[in-house]
């Protein structure tokens, strides 16, 4: 929580004051240091970054774990994950966490048949193959088709954080969040973080 305008502006521009890593990083680039490449581990369930830094032809690896402040510089600078595979898993996990505050906003079980209706009309192929695997205990009426609204806010939100910010082309943009949201779409509810609310596939 900030206690003041200031901090409000200065947590804005350069993030949580506890986000050390991102510190660190941010440290090291005005040093001199330049990304070579980011890749995305889970190390012991939880997701960090592993980056090569490249200072004076010498190459050294630092780790970051995930939070919205790496996410938001990573944006902000452009920097992309080394390959398209490990672009798609970075946008999973975004899907995750915006679909967990969706979730809490409509609803699980709203969330879930707003995928399993809403992905297939807008026809992105992999996520409306995955979605029409999905069982769901709701019809489509009036909570899901307002919901729909909040899902193509986090949807575009997201494409255009990889067409403006991280300047894919628009195939490639398409391409990696449809990649994106079938594989999140495919994992087990547990994982999803709604294995209490979503039914079960016999």
């Amino acid at each position: 929580m900030t206690r003041d305008w200031n901090s409000l502006i200065r947590y804005a521009l350069e993030g949580a004051e506890g986000e050390p890593f991102l510190r660190l990083l941010k440290e090291r680039l005005r040093t001199g240091s330049q990304v070579v490449s980011v890749r995305l581990e889970n190390a012991g369930g939880k997701p960090e970054y592993v980056l090569i830094l490249s200072l004076h032809k010498q190459l050294s690896e630092m780790r970051v774990p995930h939070s919205e402040g790496f996410t938001s510089w990573s944006f902000d600078t452009g920097t992309r994950m080394a390959d398209e595979p490990q672009e798609q898993a970075r946008f999973v996990l975004l899907l995750g966490e915006r679909f967990a505050a969706l979730a809490s906003d409509v609803g699980p079980d709203v969330l879930m048949a707003l995928l399993s209706n809403h992905l297939p009309a807008l026809g992105a192929p992999r996520a409306s193959e995955a979605a029409r695997h999905l069982r769901t205990s709701r019809h489509v009426d009036s909570a899901v088709r307002r919901a729909a609204e909040k899902l193509d806010f986090v949807l575009v939100g997201l494409a255009r954080a990889l067409g403006r910010s991280l300047k894919y082309d628009a195939a490639t943009t398409g391409r990696i969040l449809d990649g994106a949201l079938a594989q999140w779409i495919s994992q087990p509810p547990r994982a999803m973080g709604l294995d209490a609310q979503v039914p079960q596939l016999p």
